[in-house]
């Protein structure tokens, strides 16, 4: 076998843009190529195949899924690039298409490989920027796990170390982003009952990123505890996530004793995917009931542009 015809990793990673992490997810799920191996069991690839990997590439960045063209051939590949089109999808900005960072994030949560989660995440933070790595990337895998573990594709373990890490990841984030003391300050917790905080950890982070002071009090806190840091740390807005479960007995009490009990100046910003199940009590007390991750921002903006923005 003359090495002269084949190329090692290092080199495809260069040739195409691709990670190594992302060309051994594409290659062990996807069957996107088979490559020889040397003696000491490092990957060699042909030409052909690095011409193969490329297309892919190219057309994962279109907004193709990997699962949908990794069976072409390469002669489809070149077909379907020349045309520009494909099923449904556009590119989605630098560095990859957002489905495959989900599938790859999802590939190292199965190999418990936090480090390889992590490193999946600051790709896509660079690619797409903060709020586009929340919106794009960590809600779609959220919502995959999930589905995962209903599924029994992720063990009980598997799907605590990656809720582990993603909050780890997401307040070292939230830390690194220093704001004045006069930013407009904001609560973000789940009210009493709601046991899930990935919701809240993500509002922190699109709050900090678009300007409050967020105070993050974690998950399930009973109506007094959350009026009693609302009021001793003169926050301009409250925010609660509601993901789970969406037809507790409780809540809807929960949340007319806070209303109650909270200042009226003080907004109440309810978000989640259970929170509309509660619609009609949010509507009781007056809360801003936000459907869409894009919805929080603009309310922020909205609240500090108003009367008492910036308060």
């Amino acid at each position: 076998m003359s090495t002269e015809r084949f190329h090692t990793m290092k080199a495809v990673e260069l040739r195409t843009g691709l990670s190594a992490h992302l060309i051994r997810v594409w290659e062990r799920r996807y069957g996107a190529v088979t490559p020889a191996r040397s003696g000491t069991q490092r990957r060699l690839y042909t030409e052909a195949e690095v011409e193969r990997l490329h297309l892919l590439a190219q057309l994962s960045q279109l907004g193709l899924a990997i699962g949908q063209i990794a069976g072409l051939g390469t002669e489809q590949l070149r077909g379907i690039l020349g045309r520009g089109t494909g099923p449904k999808g556009r590119a989605e900005g630098p560095g990859g298409a957002p489905g495959e960072a989900v599938e790859a994030a999802l590939e190292a949560i199965r190999g418990y490989d936090m480090l390889g989660l992590e490193e999946v995440l600051d790709r896509g933070m660079i690619a797409l920027g903060y709020a586009g790595l929340l919106e794009k990337v960590l809600v779609p895998l959220l919502h995959a796990i999930g589905t995962s573990w209903a599924a029994g594709e992720l063990t009980a373990g598997q799907e605590h170390g990656a809720t582990a890490a993603l909050k780890d990841y997401l307040a070292r984030n939230l830390r690194s982003m220093q704001l004045p003391g006069t930013a407009p300050r904001l609560l973000v917790t789940t009210p009493a009952g709601q046991l899930h905080e990935m919701g809240a950890a993500i509002a922190a982070g699109l709050a900090r990123k678009a300007g409050w002071n967020v105070i993050y009090l974690g998950a399930s806190l009973p109506a007094e505890e959350i009026v009693s840091a609302a009021v001793k740390n003169q926050i301009r807005a409250l925010a609660l996530s509601i993901i789970y479960p969406g037809d507790d007995p409780e809540l809807p009490g929960q949340l007319r004793r806070l209303r109650r009990l909270l200042p009226e100046a003080i907004p109440i910003l309810v978000g989640g995917q259970a929170a509309e199940a509660y619609g009609e009590t949010l509507r009781e007390i007056g809360a801003h009931l936000l459907v869409g991750l894009e919805a929080f921002p603009k309310m922020l903006e909205a609240l500090r542009s108003g009367p008492s923005g910036g308060a």
